[in-house]
């Protein structure tokens, strides 16, 4: 890996881990709703993703946030989940609301380095979820950690991956944002996108997966559906 890329990694864990870190405040909202894991997720089809490896036995939410997916999968059924994030926060994030939701016992909680994946034996699961996570990150770092999913589930594991919509430079302009490198956004220092079309997400995957289902979504208050969710099958 690049000093580049090494030196970005390092500023997105400090930032993610601001992001996922629950004040007070936070926390006090949650107690009060018991039933707020069904409404977690940012949309009904990323909802449906994470509650489908319900039926998996032995699931990574790789980048895991606040634990949200690993929630909706523990309640769904799936008896083995392992919530991993690079950031503390989110992972003492994950560890609040497992318990809060009692899930605790179906869930366990990693705080990764970035490195940790390639320790991981082969065929480790046979569920594998990630969302808004390989293009928020260097290239060179997402790549790996495509690699290293397809080796560590199982030839029949369900492996699910949610990405950002991709920013044309005509859709950049009109927002505003510069592209950098061609296809990187930056806010404050801090790498923010890495737009792919979904064409050349196809080909990233290409070498590891093939594409067995390809969504579009919004988060709420988009008024278009152009966030993409993979549904990947491992090649044998």
């Amino acid at each position: 890996m690049t000093n580049i890329a090494e030196k970005e990694n390092r500023t997105l864990i400090e930032f993610w881990n601001k992001a996922f870190s629950l004040s007070d405040d936070d926390k006090e909202k949650s107690l009060k709703d018991p039933d707020g894991w069904k409404n977690s997720a940012p949309s009904q089809k990323l909802f449906s993703a994470a509650a489908s490896l319900g039926k998996r036995s032995k699931v990574l939410d790789y980048g895991c946030g606040h634990g949200w997916a690993s929630v909706i999968a523990a309640k769904h059924g799936c008896p083995d989940i392992t919530a991993a994030d690079v950031s503390e926060n989110g992972v003492k994030a994950t560890e609040f609301i497992s318990e809060l939701y009692g899930v605790s016992d179906q869930i366990h909680t990693r705080h990764i380095s970035p490195d940790w994946i390639f320790s991981v034996p082969d065929s480790s699961y046979d569920g594998f979820f990630c969302s808004n996570v390989l293009d928020v990150i260097p290239p060179e770092t997402s790549e790996r950690i495509i690699r290293e999913s397809a080796r560590i589930v199982t030839d029949d594991a369900t492996v699910i991956i949610s990405l950002n919509y991709w920013m044309s430079p005509e859709k950049a302009a009109e927002r505003k944002t510069e592209l950098q490198y061609g296809n990187r956004v930056y806010v404050d220092g801090v790498l923010r996108l890495v737009s792919f079309t979904d064409e050349e997400w196809v080909q990233r995957f290409s070498p590891y997966y093939t594409v067995e289902k390809l969504e579009h979504f919004a988060w709420p208050h988009e008024a278009e559906e152009t966030r993409r969710l993979f549904y990947l099958r491992k090649k044998r």
